[in-house]
């Protein structure tokens, strides 16, 4: 995971809370949120932060180191803050298969944030998907363990899949020591602008922005990662 760019991210949700939430520190939900390195990040910037993720392992790590983690799926979030921001970022939300999925993630983060709070989430594009996964080839060696992945995008679904390949040493040096192998597939679905337009419920957010990357400029055909930031509307 060193390619991430964590501290994009950490720029972004700075420039968002200065610019959409003013000068008090906002309560922040991070949604699919790993093993924590974003949120240690903005712990240090004196936010009051709590993370979830669907996965017991990854939770479990992030406790390791100190945070405030509890594990849940976000289409079915346990906690009903209320929170000024909630972050679902690293294209998690294309992890949702089905409109449904979508739609009830909405439902589950309107009810977690204030009335005009504000939620943070990004996606990969087709754009991305045919310039640099349509067929692509990776590995790495780490002595202990090695990875091979192999990426590939299906236009006419609009799936993007990557399958890994896990070699992980067992056994003892020597004659004993052998890999053990596993197979993980990552499915992604891949969605136009227009398409997750169309499921965001307009009775419940305002869409203050779709943004090209990192930025605050307006994306394009040529984007690879597109960042929407939905405002919570009041009950009036």
């Amino acid at each position: 995971m060193a390619h991430v760019e964590y501290r994009s991210w950490l720029r972004l949700t700075r420039e968002i809370i200065a610019t959409y939430l003013g000068e008090n520190p906002p309560r922040v939900l991070e949604i699919g949120a790993g093993t924590g390195t974003l949120g240690r990040m903005l712990l240090n910037e004196r936010l009051s932060y709590f993370g979830s993720d669907n996965s017991f392992a990854m939770c479990a790590e992030a406790r390791k180191k100190g945070l405030p983690f509890f594990c849940a799926d976000g289409r079915r979030l346990p906690v009903k803050g209320p929170f000024d921001l909630a972050l679902f970022l690293y294209d998690g939300i294309n992890y949702l298969l089905d409109r449904s999925d979508f739609e009830r993630v909405f439902h589950e983060t309107h009810s977690c944030l204030r009335d005009g709070g504000l939620l943070l989430f990004d996606v990969t594009t087709e754009s991305n998907s045919l310039r640099h996964f349509y067929d692509y080839l990776d590995f790495e060696d780490y002595g202990e363990s090695a990875y091979v992945r192999h990426s590939y995008y299906e236009p006419k679904s609009a799936c993007q899949y990557n399958d890994f390949t896990l070699f992980v040493r067992a056994g003892n040096e020597g004659a004993d020591a052998h890999y053990q192998k596993q197979r993980e597939r990552h499915v992604q679905r891949v969605r136009s602008v227009d398409e997750i337009r169309g499921i965001i419920p307009g009775g419940r957010f305002a869409v203050v922005g779709v943004w090209d990357g990192f930025s605050f400029k307006r994306y394009s055909s040529r984007s690879d990662r597109i960042h929407f930031l939905l405002r919570k509307k009041g009950a009036g």
